[in-house]
């Protein structure tokens, strides 16, 4: 098939006859098939690395009904996963036809990306967001597994859902933070302005409504409301861990998370002083414990017999 035409079909620029054209190529073979989904992907990952917000038309009823039957006749689930500026992005066709991506990032990185719908996002190091192609029926939803930033295009039609392992989030238009880190029952949404409803996925009854500068945290099953402190303006966008009064401990689990190692502590006392400052995720797990050094009495080795293992003595 012609890549000019396939991109020209990608961008909704086809006519009725174009779009029945590939759309018969891509009914004829498996191979064809997905060949068609590898240049989607590809198509994908280009405009997520520029950032750009991409418009498609939509295709005819006719022809979704007939690619939807070619997606059932020869795929279960299809996977084309690239690298995208330090994360992996994967497009996937799901047996009824549907579409969706899926951003995962890996420790010590964090990515970038514009939604369909405009709505821009910041995904952290050692997350996962899944979110379809095309946003359809009456709410914009995605996926996460981890931590990232929204800054929500506004909707009033189409509400926007973030759905976590815990909670969902739902908003119009807003700005906010969610923390979802099912492995530590690690729940936390985060308001900078507008209005968003949280509530449990066990039990949806269960909800709170945030106001600007508040948070909200899952402890022992309950939903707490607390103030957010102004001094933290979620720097990690910026490649930054920041941190304000933060025990050594409390550190210790961040530096686990944004670094995806294990560390042991092999001592009965812990430093006891707090620590306030910030950290550059790029200069990596041994910079940030030797920065700790200075103000506390502790070692550290790498273990030589398992995996990225850290031992603090």
């Amino acid at each position: 098939m012609d890549k000019d035409l396939l991109y020209k079909f990608f961008e909704g620029k086809t006519s009725i006859e174009e779009e029945t054209r590939v759309l018969d190529w891509v009914d004829q073979s498996p191979e064809n098939h997905q060949e068609f989904l590898a240049d989607r992907a590809f198509y994908d990952v280009m405009l997520l690395n520029e950032n750009k917000i991409f418009s498609r038309k939509r295709i005819s009823k006719p022809l979704i009904m007939k690619l939807g039957k070619s997606l059932l006749r020869y795929a279960a689930v299809i996977v084309v996963a690239l690298t995208l500026g330090g994360g992996y992005f994967s497009y996937r066709y799901n047996r009824l036809g549907e579409s969706y991506n899926t951003i995962s990032v890996p420790a010590g990185q964090h990515v970038d990306l514009t939604l369909p719908d405009g709505t821009k996002v910041s995904v952290n190091a050692c997350s996962e967001l899944k979110y379809p192609t095309f946003f359809v029926g009456d709410k914009r939803r995605v996926e996460l597994s981890g931590e990232a930033f929204f800054e929500v295009a506004r909707n009033e039609e189409l509400p926007f859902v973030v759905e976590t392992y815990a909670c969902d989030v739902e908003v119009l238009g807003t700005k906010f933070d969610v923390e979802a880190r099912q492995k530590t029952d690690h729940f936390i949404t985060t308001l900078v302005n507008g209005s968003v409803r949280v509530s449990k996925r066990e039990n949806p009854d269960h909800k709170v409504v945030l106001k600007p500068n508040q948070q909200v945290s899952l402890c022992e099953g309950s939903l707490v409301v607390e103030q957010k402190p102004r001094h933290e303006e979620f720097l990690w966008r910026k490649g930054l861990i920041t941190f304000r009064d933060a025990s050594f401990e409390e550190l210790l689990k961040e530096f686990e998370y944004y670094y995806d190692v294990n560390i042991k502590v092999r001592r009965e006392e812990l430093p006891t002083t707090l620590f306030t400052g910030k950290l550059r995720v790029s200069d990596g797990v041994d910079h940030a414990l030797w920065v700790l050094q200075q103000n506390a009495d502790f070692e550290f080795r790498h273990s030589a017999d398992e995996k990225e293992c850290i031992y603090i003595e």
